[in-house]
This record gives structure tokens, sequence and C-alpha cells, in this order.
């Protein structure tokens, strides 16, 4: 046979973006039969793929099994789903000699022999980042990969290649469920089967790809349009061109591929740059959609674009001075040669080199090579930017203008303050007059004589400060000062010092609750002390919920000692406990966060039997269960979860229910159901578990 490996190479150096085929994203734990399908013409067509390469292997050589169910006849669904093997004799690919007169004609039937029937599929020859990948991957993961690849873009190799079928046996009044196997024996591998359902009357045109837009450069057109939407749809797309607006021929005979869609990175729209002979010519664009079974959409809207001549000459700033009225006059170049390409200049200015930039002066003229800036800031950062008829832009590097300032703001005034219990300051004062104010910087000591130190990293706008200082200090007081800074960085002198008083009491600090167990003989609780070294002992308080409207009681007291066991308490019971800490000045912590507990010393009991389930495929529902063996159950409880997933409470149910039918189910998911029963004294059953795999 024919080695068409150089056409594999062409055709991946001929499309664009990333492979969307069901070979992407097809990796799991076991593999699995994916399946897609559409009704066209009184037939459904099949596709489908399996997940692993060797899988793959192994299925081309037992084949596929396609088992249909017809569950709905007239609209209503049948008691009894009527089956009937569509492929007596698995399907598996087509002998090589069949492949033949096709290959010749049709590129990507040649890809799909080559990776069946090749005698070697190395991709040593290709060169750059995809080729490194693939020349590292095994080649059974390259066959694979292009095999899938060859598929999603041509039906009719899909066919060959054993992975397509054609039913046109369907009737349109009936609805189908289709399961696609393998026939691989399962000593050999374990395949999962895949399924889709058909409703043979629903017969849907695709839709036309959207959202096209043409931009113009010089000599080339950006062409990009909407991906995300249809990505489920489309595995290729057309692109076509006219001169004239109706007469449209394809750009190349290759579909153009996103091979830029990756799962930590999808692409949300394709994009296409066309080259154009010349500029200044309108050229008319439309896109055609590629579905996985080789069907051609309707086209998209027209879009339209010209090549453009790009600006090349660039403005430059090459003199700037004051005039005597302070403003700047600032003066650039620009050739004269190509003064007819442009609309004119525009004047941008920013307080920082890095920006934002804004236009402060727009339709300067084209011949004009001066302009004066009556508005300077201390700093100034300027550009000219040059406009092009075809709103192109060029801009001019950075021209920087400093105004003369060397005096200081004034000293701020009014500056106040407050300490809270907390020892939370909030310090406020007037603000500035001066147009040219960067903001203020906060200064604080601790003692009256010392050098007071900065707090502010940088300098701040607002004229109110939030500071925090320790309460349990040996100094009484903190004192500040607020020195003002223009743009110029010039700095004002120290306001008058704000002396501030300290609280002279502080609450000790809260303990907290570190653990707890319910044990037969009470309620062992185990807290951690509070840190302030000036307590004197700790208060352990408990409420019972039933009867809160009674209070808290003291149950314990204590100074060291952080554990204590509750033997006062009543199983089936709910309480709520806390824990302050009193100091030497009588003044009493926040207290802890309270801990609620119900109380349960009673062990399991078995009054469950015999808790079962049953899947029923044709009902699309499983059935539960179980007997009680005793009279005094007042609920139950049942959770659910699908394999690989915690538990959730799924049914809460009267203690007199014995059954229950799950109708949430889906095909081929593990569930667990597990079942608790509740006494009316509290008690509780063991757990009983029953796994169903539907």
């Amino acid at each position: 046979m024919r080695n068409y490996l150089c056409l594999i190479i062409t055709c991946l150096l001929l499309v664009s973006g990333s492979m969307h085929s069901q070979s992407q994203n097809l990796k799991e734990d076991s593999p699995t039969v994916k399946v897609i399908s559409r009704v066209k013409s009184n037939e459904v067509r099949l596709r489908w793929a399996i997940t692993s390469a060797t899988a793959w292997l192994r299925a081309n050589k037992y084949g596929y099994i396609i088992e249909r169910y017809t569950i709905k006849r007239d609209g209503k669904q049948l008691d009894t789903a009527e089956k009937k093997i569509v492929t007596p004799v698995p399907i598996t690919p087509k002998p090589m000699a069949e492949w033949e007169s096709i290959i010749e004609k049709n590129d990507y039937a040649a890809i799909l022999a080559q990776a069946l029937y090749g005698e070697t599929f190395q991709v040593e020859e290709m060169q750059g980042g995809i080729a490194q990948i693939i020349n590292k991957s095994k080649e059974i993961e390259q066959r694979f990969s292009f095999a899938l690849f060859a598929a999603d873009l041509n039906f009719e190799a899909a066919l060959l290649g054993g992975l397509g079928y054609i039913d046109a046996t369907i009737k349109e009044n009936e609805d189908y469920f289709y399961t696609i196997k393998t026939a691989i024996p399962s000593e050999v591998l374990i395949v999962k089967e895949g399924n889709v359902f058909v409703e043979s009357s629903k017969q849907e045109e695709l839709p036309q790809p959207i959202d096209l837009i043409a931009i113009g450069d010089d000599k080339s057109i950006l062409l990009t349009w909407e991906y995300e939407m249809f990505k489920t749809v489309f595995t290729s797309y057309y692109l076509e061109r006219s001169e004239n607006g109706t007469d449209f021929k394809r750009l190349g005979d290759t579909p153009l591929v996103n091979l830029n869609d990756k799962p930590e990175s999808p692409s949300k729209r394709m994009f296409y740059v066309d080259t154009l002979s010349q500029n200044d010519k309108t050229y008319y664009y439309r896109v055609k959609g590629i579905s996985p079974f080789g069907e051609e959409s309707p086209a998209s809207k027209i879009a339209s674009g010209q090549g453009v001549k790009k600006l090349s000459a660039v403005p430059h700033i090459s003199k700037y001075e004051f005039d005597v009225s302070g403003g700047v006059v600032l003066q650039w170049g620009f050739e004269k040669a190509v003064e007819n390409e442009i609309q004119g200049f525009e004047l941008n200015w920013a307080a920082q080199e890095k920006g934002p930039y804004k236009v402060v002066q727009a339709d300067i003229p084209s011949n004009a090579r001066e302009t004066i800036y009556l508005e300077p800031e201390p700093s100034n950062y300027f550009r000219i930017t040059a406009i092009g008829k075809n709103n192109q832009k060029t801009t001019s590097l950075t021209a920087f203008v400093q105004t003369i300032d060397s005096i200081p703001p004034s000293q701020p005034q009014g500056v106040t303050g407050v300490v809270d219990s907390l020892g939370v300051v909030q310090l406020q004062w007037q603000a500035n007059t001066e147009k040219d104010m960067l903001g203020y910087r906060v200064f604080r000591g601790n003692l009256e004589k010392e050098e007071v130190s900065q707090l502010t990293v940088a300098p701040i706008e607002q004229t109110t400060f939030t500071d925090t200082v320790q309460v349990k200090s040996l100094n009484t007081k903190v004192f500040y000062q607020i020195v003002a800074v223009d743009k110029r960085f010039n700095m004002s002198d120290y306001s008058e010092k704000l002396a501030l008083k300290k609280p002279d009491v502080v609450p000790p600090s809260s303990p907290i609750f570190s653990g707890y167990k319910v044990k037969e003989e009470g309620v062992q609780l185990q807290w951690i002390n509070s840190s302030s070294e000036d307590v004197k002992h700790h208060k352990l308080y408990r409420q019972q919920v039933a009867i809160a409207d009674k209070g808290w009681q003291v149950i314990y007291q204590t100074d060291t000692i952080s554990k204590f066991v509750d033997n006062k308490v009543v199983t089936g019971q709910k309480y709520r406990y806390a824990i302050f800490a009193e100091d030497e000045s009588g003044l009493t912590s926040i207290p802890s966060t309270p801990l609620t507990l119900t109380i349960q010393k009673n062990k399991p009991i078995q009054v469950v039997k015999n808790f079962t389930g049953l899947a029923d495929r044709i009902g699309y529902k499983i059935d539960l269960s179980w007997k009680i063996t005793n009279d005094n159950v007042s609920e139950i409880l049942i959770y659910k979860n699908k394999e690989g997933n915690k538990p959730v409470l799924w049914k809460q149910l009267p203690g007199g229910i014995k059954k229950i039918t799950d109708k949430s189910v889906s095909p081929n998911i593990k569930y667990t159901y597990q079942l608790k029963a509740i006494l009316k004294n509290s008690a509780y059953s063991t757990i009983e578990v029953v796994n169903i795999t539907y």
C-alpha cells in the first residue's frame, strides 16, 4: 500500500486551530464508547469513537455491535422496548482492497487507511512544536489520534474505518435508543457501551455560522467568527471569498480546524488571515461549517473588507519649552511627504509615564508641527499621535516635562483623634488648600520626647487615618504628627504633636473550646484558657436548649484547670455550653463561641433488615425496600450518592414507610444508598447499605 504519511504532514500544516474531534478529551479511567447521531432524510447517521488507543486497536479486530430499541411509537411510550440487533455481524474497518479506489480521491480516507494498515506511522520528518510532541508519542497513539481526526473531518472515511453507520430502516413515527458496544471478549478487555437517544421525526437543519467579521490590514484581511457556540456541531469550516459579492470560491481545499482549542484554555473564536495582492479593493467573505457527518451548513452572513496601507511614518517630539504664561510649547517632526495619509494629530497627556494617557487636544491639522498646552501640572508626560485616514495610528515616544516648584505645602492643622477601648485610633485633620497636593504622611511615637516614626508607606490622599496600638503597655499615651507632601515631593513642617491617652482597663481575652466527647458518664469538655496574664478564674456555663428562656447556669469555676466532665445531662436533650474569663479587676471576657451538643448515650441497634434495591431499566427507576423490626421507629433517613461522590440526605420518611422508588437515575451509574432509622426515644439504628449499578 502507498505510504500516505506525507499527506498527513500536509494536512497538519494546512489546518488552523485545534482538532475539534471526538479524539479531544476522550481519555477516561475505563475505555468507553462515545456516540453522536443525526437524523437526515429518513435515516439515522451514527458516529462513535472509543476512549483509548489500546481499546481502539482491539475493537478494530473484534468489531462493534449496534442495538436499537424502539421506545416510542406515534408519540406513545411502549410498555416494553422493542430490541433489534442492527448489525448481526460486528462492524470492523473495511478490508484494504475496498479502500484502493477511494483513497486516490479522498485525502482523509488515505489518512485513516494509513493509520489502520500502514507498515509504519512515524512522523520524524516533521519540525516545530507540534512535531516534537508527536515524535515523542508512541506509534499506537499516533495512529489512534489521526484515525479519529480523519473520521471527524470525513464521514465517508468514518464509514470505511468502522467508526460510522447509516441506519436506513427507521420510521418517522418512532423514537429510538441506540446502544453501541464492542465485540471484544470481556476476558480480553471490558469497554463501557455508548448510548444515544434519537427522535426520528426531528430532522434539524444545521445552523449557519455567525458573527463573521473582516478587519483590513496592509495587503491582508483578518477574518474571525464565533467558534465556542458551535464547537459540538461543526468539526471544521470552509472559508469562501468573492470579488463581486455573488461568485464565491473556497480559500483552499483543506477545511479549517481550530488547533488552539485546549481544555485548560478553550477558544471562543476562529481566526484566519487572508493575504491580498493589493490594497483598497473590496473583498467579500462567507463561512460554512462542516459537521462530523460530512454535512455542509448554510453559509454565514457576508462580511466585506479592504486591505489598507499601513501608516509607517511616526511623529517625534523634538522640542518643548515654557512660554511667558506658564504653558508648555511642544514641537514635533513628521514626514511632509506622507501628510496626505493622515487626518491630523492629537496630543496625549498623563501624570505618570505608565499612564493612563488621555487626549487633551484633538483635530490638530496634518500640516501643524507645534501646539501649546496651557494647564501643565508639576509632572507631565506628552505623546503626539498621528491619525491615519484608515483609523490607523502611530505614536511618538514620551516627552517628560516638569515645572519648577521648590515651595513646600503649609503645615497641616486641626489634628484630632481618639483611642477606643480596643486600641483602635481614629485620626483626622484639615485638608491643605494647595493645588499640587500629593498627600500626607502619618508619624507615631510612644514617648513624648522620642523621634516619631513613619506609619504610611506612601503619601495618602484622605485626611483621615486609622491606626492600632497596644492598650495594655507601660506607656499610657501615644503621640502623632502629620506632614503634607506636594507632587514634587516637597514636605511641609510637622504638625503640632497630638497626645492621645490610652484606655487603662481592658477585659481579658476569651477562652475557646478545643474539643469535646460524649461518653456514657457524661460530656467531657476541654478548652484553652484565656491568654491574659491577670485572669482570676474561668466560669463554665450550660443552657438546656429546650428551656432556653430559663437562661444559663454556672456549672464549674476554676483558675487553671482546662477540662471538665458534665455528668448531669439527659440523653436526647440538646445543650449549649459557653466559657468566660474574669480578671482581677472584675472585667469579664467576651464569651467563647458557644458549643451546642445533642446528648446521645445509646449505642446503635439493629431494627432494619433486608434493605435491598432493584434496578428497573425499562421503567427508568430503582426500587428500594426494607423491613422494620421495632414499632417505635419515628422516621427513616436515606442517604444517596453516585460512585466517587459524598453521600447526601436524599429522603426523610415516616417510620411506617417500607419502600420507595428513585426515578432520578441515569444509565451506567453506580449508586449507593444508606438507610438509618431514628427511634422515638432518640436512639438510632445501625446503618444499612446497598449498592446498585443502573
